[in-house]
């Protein structure tokens, strides 16, 4: 599969900032880059998308609970998809609504714009 198109691309990162994910670098073992991750928790969810270059993605919703003594552990994943990463944050933004409750829909998203323009000093430090 070849690289999204740019147009395709700028769409997803705009829906991806406007529900409140935030990105991470995600990296093989060696400390290569081969993707991003974006994150967002709600209601006592972590939910996640991993992208890669190609497209693809990985979406997922687990539990977050986390516990520093035991790093390699997590709350248990609820539901995950693989797919192409537009239709991977589709279910993932939309099957919230169909999980029985649990997870609230109502989302305020982040007052700044898309694409951001200037680093925020205070994320910086």
């Amino acid at each position: 599969m070849s690289a999204m198109p740019a147009q395709a691309a700028q769409e997803l990162g705009r829906r991806l900032h406007t529900a409140g994910f935030r990105p991470l670098p995600d990296v093989d073992d060696d400390g290569g880059l081969i993707g991003t991750r974006l994150w967002r928790v709600r209601a006592g969810y972590v939910e996640y998308l991993a992208l890669r270059p190609s497209g693809l993605a990985h979406a997922v919703r687990a539990e977050a609970r986390f516990d520093y003594r035991r790093p390699a552990e997590h709350g248990a994943v609820v539901e995950h998809r693989f797919g192409h990463a537009t239709n991977a944050l589709n279910w993932l933004l939309n099957s919230a609504d169909t999980t029985g409750g649990r997870l609230p829909r109502p989302y305020a998203p982040p007052a700044r714009s898309w694409p951001p323009s200037e680093p925020d000093p205070d994320e910086i430090n």
